[in-house]
């Protein structure tokens, strides 16, 4: 699967992971070694909520987008760091892990609609 900013063409990832289970969810990217460019971790969200993350045990920074019912970005993060944690100011239904720098490098915006493919 592919997810792409449909705003403006370019692809985010092309290789995307679904947290789409309690244990996936939990475990996320804890305990990897790294998180190549081009890789996504998407949570779908057991319902619209402002769901917070945190970096415990994960070793490298990332980025976040929060998207709504629609995969429109409703909430962006950049460049969070290990051992750090996040609570959002919005309510989202989709939540994607993206590799530092992924935002600034395609210049993702609020209102811009994701794909996944």
């Amino acid at each position: 699967m592919r997810l792409i900013d449909e705003t403006t063409g370019k692809v985010l990832a092309s290789r995307v992971e679904l947290a789409d289970t309690f244990w996936r969810r939990f475990r996320g990217l804890m305990f990897r070694r790294r998180f190549p460019r081009g890789n996504a971790l998407l949570f779908g969200l057991p319902k619209p909520g402002r769901y917070g993350i945190h970096m415990f045990f994960v070793r490298f920074p990332i980025d976040l987008l929060y998207l709504d019912s629609k995969f429109v970005v409703v909430g962006l993060r950049a460049e969070i760091r290990p051992w750090r944690t996040h609570r959002p100011k919005v309510i989202a239904n989709y939540l994607i892990e993206l590799p530092a720098g992924t935002i600034s490098s395609l210049n993702i915006k609020i209102g811009h609609k994701i794909t996944l493919q």
